[in-house]
């Protein structure tokens, strides 16, 4: 087959078990929103472009949409619970520039008194002057979600805006954090509901000073999502806390990552949203415990089942209502034509569901990523199997039999979070390869040994005549 062997070195009984189980599977979001759900020639509404935060006033959300700007969304159907909906036409416009691709929108936060503080991160700055770009700020009844106040930005002689403001929380202390777009910077927006200048301080920095894409505060400490890391400022309302207080990572599993949305109940729960692997997980502080909660969904009657697709350049929408539904928005087409965003939402009843977890998330699905390209091969019993990785998600795989009969397959492959987690700090995840006929060829926990060796645990063989096996050596290729 023009290739050479690479030698397998392998003690890895002693590496699997005793470890406890995650959910892999997760929930199942329920799409509310999108092109394909919305009837023709809806009057006033249109679908969502882009999502990038979001607000529920009683039962009335608002999201900030890079087409629509900050804008309500409008029922379609009537006497419906959980109804589709359309974004509102009429909403507060920001100023989108031709430079603008894809447009203003950045992560919402509201203060509880009707306060709404929306990040303008994405601006061509050469049309737009200072005063019409940084954060926005509008007033809206927080019981009907009626706009009551005319909108106006804030802050405007602070030179926010250049910098690119994209997240935003407002803390315990009334005051608004703000990350931003174009550095690592966290600020900090003194009296952010009184005048048009108020004071601006620095708090600290994301680690190592990169881009940051969301904010959330559980009690006083705030968690950070950056371009690579999920991190928190322990205490970060202090009043000493005015430089200096940098944000330290937490080892999530996916650092590299660009983590493109944070959410919390602000007392004791985070979420947060990963590209790359498109998935939603939650955090709890107080145990350090990771679950995993979605990376895909459906409409109410099983149609449009699709996996997230977050925009890994910008914010993206993840919130909690004062309900405990959490609300999720993102868009396959990577933001740049209008309409082909989505929002989904999953109830506090599936939600509460979710219990446990783990002391690590993704578990560095990336460096498997990185190495699982090309051919590797392994010994299923006495039948050998070389599967050949693309980067596309599918596989073509070559099957020697103990005769010595050689047939071919082809399918997809996929990797997610592990079903039962290792105690060991190695990347591992669940791989999966399915043929085009829709069997199972492999699929078992696996971990990363070194850059050429893989541990697949459990493995299901069903086409090879395997039924199953404990421990499966999957080794590399070298040209």
């Amino acid at each position: 087959m023009g290739v050479v062997r690479v030698s397998l070195v392998l003690g890895a009984a002693v590496l699997f078990g005793g470890a406890s189980s995650a959910t892999a599977a997760g929930l199942h979001a329920e799409l509310r929103s999108a092109a394909a759900l919305l009837p023709a020639g809806i009057t006033g509404g249109v679908a969502p472009t882009a999502p990038a935060g979001g607000a529920v006033f009683g039962a009335q959300p608002w999201i900030c949409d890079a087409s629509q700007g900050f804008a309500p969304m409008l029922s379609v159907e009537t006497g419906v619970a959980d109804p589709v909906l359309a974004v509102s036409t009429g909403g507060v416009r920001l100023p989108i520039s031709p430079a603008t691709v894809p447009a203003t929108c950045g992560q919402v936060a509201t203060d509880g008194n009707g306060n709404v503080y929306v990040a303008q991160g994405v601006v061509d700055a050469t049309v737009t002057p200072p005063t019409a770009r940084g954060i926005l700020r509008l007033a809206v009844d927080p019981q009907t979600g009626a706009l009551i106040g005319p909108a106006a930005y804030i802050t405007t002689t602070a030179g926010l805006g250049g910098d690119q403001p994209t997240a935003v929380a407002v803390g315990p202390d009334g005051n608004l954090y703000v990350a931003f777009l174009k550095n690592g910077n966290i600020k900090r927006i003194v009296n952010p509901a009184s005048g048009m200048t108020q004071a601006v301080q620095s708090v600290g920095v994301t680690p190592n000073g990169h881009p940051g894409r969301s904010l959330a505060f559980a009690g006083t400490d705030l968690f950070i999502g950056s371009v690579d890391a999920f991190s928190v400022i322990h205490n970060a309302t202090s009043a000493s806390c005015t430089g200096g207080c940098n944000a330290a990572a937490i080892a999530d599993g996916f650092s590299g990552v660009p983590h493109v949305g944070v959410t919390s109940n602000g007392i004791d729960t985070v979420y947060f949203a990963v590209s790359t692997f498109n998935q939603v997980w939650r955090y709890t502080p107080a145990t350090r415990l990771f679950a995993f909660i979605a990376q895909s969904g459906a409409d109410r009657s099983g149609g449009n089942a699709s996996n997230f697709s977050f925009v890994a350049a910008k914010s993206n929408l993840l919130t909690l209502d004062a309900g405990g539904t959490l609300w999720i928005g993102d868009d396959p087409s990577g933001g740049t034509p209008a309409g082909a965003g989505r929002v989904w939402t999953i109830s506090p009843a599936a939600l509460s569901t979710i219990t446990g977890g783990n002391f690590t998330a993704g578990t560095n699905l990336q460096q498997i990523l990185n190495v699982l390209r090309g051919p590797w091969e392994t010994l299923v019993g006495n039948t050998i199997f070389i599967p050949t990785f693309n980067a596309d998600g599918t596989f073509t795989a070559t099957i020697q039999a103990p005769g010595g009969s050689i047939t071919t397959d082809a399918g997809t492959w996929t990797l997610t979070p592990p079903v039962t987690l290792s105690p060991f700090g190695n990347p591992q995840g669940q791989l999966t390869l399915i043929d085009s006929q829709g069997a199972v060829l492999l699929s078992g926990n696996t971990l990363l040994i070194t850059v050429d060796q893989l541990v697949m645990e459990s493995a299901v063989t069903s086409l090879i005549n395997v039924p199953s096996i404990a421990l499966l050596p999957i080794t590399k290729f070298a040209a």
